[in-house]
């Protein structure tokens, strides 16, 4: 499957304190640590004038910082984008090319990108905390297929290549060590990483060992695998019904539909039933009903497992 094909991602970027704060603390101490030296070597008029550039580059850094980037997407054909908490609900995107220097680790992406528009670049920090550990895994998965890069490729993309190829002819390769020529397509060898009970679950580490050979697969039985969970929850309502928890579950989908135009009322609740009112510019059209049924109910649902369906009210 090539990346034009891949389904589109949309992550949200949780706030990244730990790093924040360690850049701050390793900035100050270098600070500091020029004004000591400049007082203990070359006079105290030289180190405060040493301080004083020191704050100026502080306040010159903190006017030319980038946005609180709250929204990381890629679209179906492959572009990716940037966006604000405000800026995703007014559609307006940065559009970025990422690199072929950006890093993929096991708890950590390093993506280094480019705006085609502006000329700005930039660096984002992933760490595995800022992101749900599905998110997480979409994106390694994703990153980890070849860039689309203009141009002559960065070294870690020729690495990447050649790391690759490697694979590919390890795998064209028969057990007594004979190449297969007239091999109709070459695949990595992930047979002894594969189970043979239909019904088995992957655990992380069995994902995170498939995905370093196939990132492909990985991220194909890591969404089949969600997705029957989902299924398998789907279980007869029963128990009682806390309607503080209904609202509180509509208000976080209604959240969730405001970032594509669309809103949602809650009305009441008849029964297990919940009564809503969609509303927006998309009410009546085949994709409110996929939203009512695959975001408002499962989550309203999820909450409160009493509810039994959620229903639109015009």
């Amino acid at each position: 499957m090539s990346r034009s094909s891949a389904p589109p991602l949309r992550l949200a970027l949780g706030s990244d304190r730990v790093l924040t704060a360690l850049a701050a603390l390793a900035l100050a101490g270098i600070a500091i640590a020029v004004v000591v030296h400049t007082f203990l070597f070359s006079g105290p008029w030289l180190a405060i004038l040493a301080l004083f550039a020191a704050v100026l580059a502080a306040g010159w850094t903190y006017r030319l910082r980038m946005p609180q980037w709250d929204w990381l997407g890629c679209d179906a054909e492959g572009e990716w984008w940037l966006a604000t908490r405000a800026g995703l609900r007014e559609e307006r995107r940065l559009p970025i090319r990422v690199g072929p220097d950006s890093r993929v680790g096991a708890w950590l992406v390093v993506l280094v990108w480019s705006a085609p528009d502006n000329g700005r670049c930039g660096v984002l920090w992933v760490p595995w905390w800022r992101m749900a550990p599905e998110d997480f895994r979409r994106l390694r998965a994703r990153l980890r297929w070849p860039l689309d890069v203009p141009g002559k490729p960065g070294l870690g993309a020729r690495l990447q290549a050649v790391g690759r190829q490697a694979v590919a002819i390890l795998a064209s390769v028969s057990r007594h060590g004979v190449r297969r020529m007239n091999s109709p397509r070459q695949m990595a060898a992930v047979e002894h990483l594969l189970s043979d009970d239909p019904d088995h679950v992957y655990t992380e580490d069995e994902l995170d060992a498939i995905e370093a050979v196939d990132p492909e697969l990985a991220l194909r039985l890591d969404r089949a695998q969600t997705f029957a969970q989902r299924e398998a929850a789907d279980v007869p309502a029963d128990g009682p019904i806390d309607e503080t928890v209904v609202r509180q579950a509509v208000e976080e989908a209604r959240r969730i539909l405001m970032q594509d135009g669309g809103d949602i009322e809650y009305v009441g609740l008849e029964g297990r039933t919940v009564q809503v009112r969609l509303k927006g510019a998309c009410v009546g059209c085949p994709r409110s009903t996929l939203d009512l049924k695959n975001v408002v109910e499962r989550l309203v649902r999820s909450r409160a497992p009493g509810v039994e369906r959620v229903a639109n009210t015009f």
